[in-house]
């Protein structure tokens, strides 16, 4: 993006750029807006607004945009919205219909009151079952975050600094789904966290409580510590090393009850052949993880090691779940995996041709929920992947999925033990 003095701002409004943000947005949102903003191109710009405030439409990357003369203020309106269709090569589970389904519609608003004070709203939860519902929405993020001149500190509900793929943008995950160990991680709660980044090194923490009532709460979860650390050794310019630990400890109140799932990484199916079900007397959830990656111009490599530790109470067992993904990528086109070094994870990778960009992926998953009297299960998937970026907006995603579930299934016993369904699965996204 070009840069440009306020002054220069000024003179230019309505026609070129104006400065806010000085630094990209916290880890929640990677591959949010930064720098220098555009408010003006070819798609339509209006100037008929009071107290000289700018509205326009953005090609890159795209929504409504609004911002205010001589000020920093900056917002943009949009979204996100993942159309798949999925089917199902049923061994023993009834895995749903065949056909098209609504995965995630997400409404977004971001943007900054002042060049040191980034915002972020996401509306989410308004799909159920493939289709616009709305019955579920909830907030997804909701923060405001202060750019220091060596830190960022973030306030309000926002990821957790724990997984390198869980705090990669939906936009930009290789897979249509996250893998299966995901469902150890933790997710986006109300919390004050800070990161701050060397040049070989990223660092963040924070203090969490629970996320926004919604549907989605089981219980009381208490609050906790969490912690990632990222190291980058010095490479040649044509590779790349990621290398990185997760650290969490959460204190669960009156021991109520903690649970982990997971969809067999089809986000249509309400199918989980492991689940915990509601384990009862927690009193504390400790999880660790690793994660490393490598990049060699088109070509990339990822891992992550999940473990989470439930102490409880009560005269209960103390349980360990654990998981762990791998994944190799190839832009057969030629270009790379975009590196995002402040955040320490992967963005949307640039598109250079009019032909979009081309990338094969493949991918080995496995959680294991099964520990002393929880038989939540154990599962394994093999997942093959094409992606076809057209644009900065726009992607095609095809995915092919051999499930091997084992004879526990799921904690409840409602699911066929031993299952091996296979799932093809596209999906059409678009952000606007």
């Amino acid at each position: 993006m070009a840069e440009g003095t306020e002054e220069q701002a000024a003179g230019t409004f309505g026609r070129g750029m104006i400065s806010t943000c000085g630094a990209p947005f916290p880890p929640s949102e990677p591959d949010g807006p930064s720098g220098s903003l555009p408010i003006f191109n070819a798609e339509g710009h209006s100037r008929r607004l009071p107290s000289h405030r700018s509205l326009s439409l953005q090609r890159e990357p795209g929504g409504l945009e609004i911002t205010r003369q001589g000020s920093e203020f900056y917002l943009r309106l949009g979204g996100r919205l993942f159309l798949d269709l999925a089917h199902y090569h049923e061994d023993q589970a009834d895995l749903g219909p065949d056909g098209l389904g609504l995965r995630t519609l997400l409404l977004e608003a971001e943007g900054c009151f002042s060049k040191r004070w980034p915002y972020r709203l996401s509306l989410g939860g308004l799909t159920n079952g493939g289709r616009f519902d709305g019955s579920e929405a909830f907030l997804e993020d909701a923060y405001a975050a202060y750019l220091g001149a060596e830190t960022i500190w973030t306030m309000g509900q926002h990821h957790e600094p724990f997984s390198l793929e869980e705090l990669t943008s939906s936009l930009a995950t290789t897979f249509m789904e996250r893998a299966l160990p995901n469902a150890l991680v933790p997710g986006r709660d109300i919390g004050l966290s800070v990161g701050t980044t060397g040049q070989r090194w990223n660092l963040n923490a924070g203090l969490f409580g629970e996320d926004l009532a919604s549907s989605r709460d089981i219980a009381e979860q208490g609050y906790g510590l969490t912690a990632r650390l990222v190291f980058r050794p010095e490479t040649p310019p044509a590779e790349r090393w990621h290398l990185g630990a997760a650290f969490s400890c959460r204190r669960v109140r009156g021991g109520d009850p903690v649970a982990y799932r997971s969809r067999p990484e089809s986000g249509l199916t309400d199918v989980r052949y492991v689940n915990t079900g509601d384990i009862l007397g927690a009193d504390t959830v400790t999880r660790t993880g690793l994660e490393a990656a490598l990049q060699l111009g088109p070509l990339s490599v990822q891992a992550e090691y999940v473990a989470t530790w439930v102490a409880r109470q009560g005269g209960y067992d103390n349980l360990l779940f654990q998981g762990w993904y791998a994944f190799v990528s190839w832009f057969v086109t030629g270009e790379s995996r975009r590196y995002l070094s402040r955040e320490a994870v992967f963005g949307y990778p640039e598109v250079r041709s009019k032909g979009g960009t081309v990338e094969l992926a493949a991918r080995y998953s496995m959680v294991d929920l099964t520990d002393g009297s929880v038989l939540g299960g154990k599962e394994r998937n093999v997942t093959f992947g094409l992606n076809w970026y057209l644009s900065h907006r726009m992607r095609l995603m095809a995915n092919y999925i051999l499930v091997f579930a084992d004879a526990n299934a799921d904690g409840n016993g409602t699911t066929p033990g031993g299952d091996e369904p296979r799932i093809l699965q596209m999906r059409w996204q678009f952000r606007f």
